[in-house]
């Protein structure tokens, strides 16, 4: 067996050349001083002698040529062990902020903006890709030139990101949402937060927002001009400037004023708004008026409460789908404001253009009657031409095919009379007081208020118009 602290220290004789083993024992090599280099000439004549007494002691990683570096003649050299890499994640580019320290982007200033600049809601939707995972690969052990095993290091640090429990790897190694929400970075980190809250408001150093998740919480105001969309629900606590567009695909709570003549409120669910001024208003579901309504136009689907606070509406187109309840409608200065209960625009215009159209096909059903009981007349006397045969075929397949859209139109109307007679049925109650200059309106009819009425009362549809009395 090799001496190993011999080998380092004094080197040993391999035929007529004594040779050393370095200190980390991955080198066998032969010392040359720069005026010794004539005796490599002498070593490589008996190179392949030297070769094979290495190789019967044992020595691992003889190389088949020598090499020099420096002043060392390398003869053999063993293999180091190759240290394991940790698990890591490749985010995509779409998430490549949560990594950034400065967490914006280089913007074309003249051509985008900047309330898109910011990005700081980055939302996923369930199963969408975040990033690509990695796995760990082992090191691999070396060996020195005594032919003794080097083992591979272990890794020291953790991986450097965690998956919160709203995430999930699939068999292909993709990070996965399990949930809609915004993708943060906590810490070391990685999860997605289904409720999310923006503690102030909505201005430059937030932007635009484009949020997925169960529910937005923004605890200011929207600045001038910002855009808030929100696939889920939607907590405003402020209120808004102007030129701000407000999209819920959820339900929508507001305890601050909505205003500005170009502010806009879209909402496909449930809203309950502290006040409204100067702005437009959709929604597909009941509206909750918290205090008042002033100047504003807006279209409900359900029904309409303003019962709460002050309970006001005047200088307001609202058409509500269902019925309507507020305490005080118009003002002293007989504001022109209309309100409709009932108001189904689509079903209206519908049902009069199928009826519209149904007398049509009825009165050419009456003309084609007319020109086939002249056609049976001329060929019961035998006086039909081949060309007057053929006319009066043509006048059979079109009563038959106008018959047929006939029998369709009535039955259309059929349903669009039980859905009007349905609608005619909402009512709007006005439990405090009403003022001239105030349009009422329930399905198709419409009643103008001329002087001021006390409440508590009720509006209701009556063939001959609308008609109230008092609750």
């Amino acid at each position: 067996m090799i001496d190993k602290l011999k080998f380092k220290k004094e080197g040993l004789w391999f035929g007529d050349f004594l040779l050393y083993l370095s200190q980390d024992e991955m080198l066998v090599y032969l010392p040359v001083k720069p005026s010794e280099r004539v005796l490599l000439k002498d070593f490589i004549k008996n190179w392949e002698t030297i070769k094979e007494e290495l190789k019967k002691a044992n020595i691992f990683g003889v190389l088949e040529e020598p090499e020099l570096v420096d002043d060392k003649l390398i003869v053999a050299k063993g293999i180091p062990p190759t240290p394991p890499i940790p698990e890591k994640l490749e985010f995509l580019e779409k998430f490549a902020l949560l990594l950034s320290d400065a967490k914006a982007e280089k913007l074309e200033l003249d051509t985008q903006d900047l309330r898109e600049a910011p990005k700081r809601l980055i939302c996923v939707e369930p199963n969408e890709i975040i990033a690509k995972w990695i796995p760990p690969i082992p090191g691999i052990p070396g060996m020195n030139v005594l032919g003794e095993p080097i083992p591979s290091p272990e890794v020291k640090e953790s991986a450097k990101i965690i998956l919160g429990e709203n995430l999930f790897i699939d068999e292909e190694g993709w990070v996965k949402a399990k949930t809609s929400g915004v993708v943060v970075l906590q810490g070391n980190k990685l999860e997605i937060l289904p409720e999310y809250t923006i503690d102030g408001d909505v201005d430059f150093s937030v932007g635009n927002i484009m949020f997925v998740g169960k529910k937005l919480t923004i605890k200011g105001d929207i600045k001038f001009g910002f855009k808030v969309r929100v696939k889920g629900d939607l907590e405003l606590y402020g209120g808004t400037e102007n030129k701000v567009l407000i999209e819920v695909e959820g339900n929508f709570l507001c305890d601050g004023i909505i205003r500005g003549e170009e502010t806009k409120v879209k909402v496909k669910g449930r809203a309950e708004v502290k006040g409204i001024e100067h702005a437009s208003l959709e929604v597909e579901g009941d509206l909750l008026i918290k205090n008042y309504m002033i100047f504003v136009k807006a279209i409900v689907s359900g029904d309409c409460l303003a019962t709460i606070g002050k309970g006001l509406i005047y200088g307001t187109e609202i058409k509500c789908g269902g019925n309507m309840e507020v305490k005080i409608l118009g003002n002293e200065s007989q504001t022109l404001t209309k309100v409709y209960a009932g108001y189904k625009t689509d079903l209206i215009a519908e049902y009069f253009e199928v009826l519209q159209k149904s007398i049509i096909y009825e009165e050419t059903l009456n003309k084609l009657q007319t020109g086939i009981e002249m056609g049976k007349k001329l060929i019961k006397e035998g006086r039909v031409t081949p060309e007057k045969e053929t006319i009066i075929k043509r006048l059979f397949e079109q009563y038959e095919l106008y018959d047929r859209e006939l029998k369709k139109l009535l039955e259309r109307l059929k349903e669009l009379k039980k859905d009007l007679g349905l609608v005619k049925q909402k009512t709007i109650k006005v439990l405090e007081k009403v003022y001239p200059g105030v349009i009422i309106g329930i399905a198709d009819q419409q009643k103008i208020i001329t002087e001021e009425i006390k409440g508590p009362l009720v509006f209701f549809y009556e063939e001959s118009g609308v008609n109230c009395k008092k609750i």
